[in-house]
């Protein structure tokens, strides 16, 4: 007989968390993102730097509009003031906005530890 399993995930942190999205940046992945921008600030990195040094990281890049849209339809993430209105020039919300994959490793490299709780159904 094949059970379910029920998986919970907790983030703990000293720091604030950084915004995370749930979003679709190709066909094949639907999942979490961060702002690249945001990951950089929390690292006082250059984009440059971080590439270099940590290229397992999975960065990708949509459309700021797109990044709008599927934001503003989520039910599971609030829309950020500045995501929706845009920050700085017009031109910068039309152009692309870098992603970085949520994943435990980045998570902890941002100050953070993650703790996975399973649950069995039978």
């Amino acid at each position: 007989m094949a059970t379910e399993k029920d998986h919970f995930l907790f983030e703990f942190s000293a720091d604030p968390l950084l915004p995370c999205y749930h979003v679709q940046v190709s066909l094949s992945q639907f999942c979490n993102w961060f702002l690249l921008s945001d990951v950089l600030k929390r690292l006082k990195m250059s984009a440059r730097i971080f590439r270099a040094r940590y290229p397992q990281f999975e960065v990708a890049s949509v459309p700021h509009a797109e990044l709008r849209r599927q934001v503003a339809v989520s039910q599971v993430t609030p829309v950020p003031r500045g995501l929706l209105r845009g920050e700085g020039e017009e031109e910068d919300m039309e152009g692309p906005v870098e992603l970085v994959r949520c994943v435990p490793d980045l998570q902890g490299l941002l100050g953070s530890t993650v703790q996975i709780l399973e649950e069995e159904r039978s």
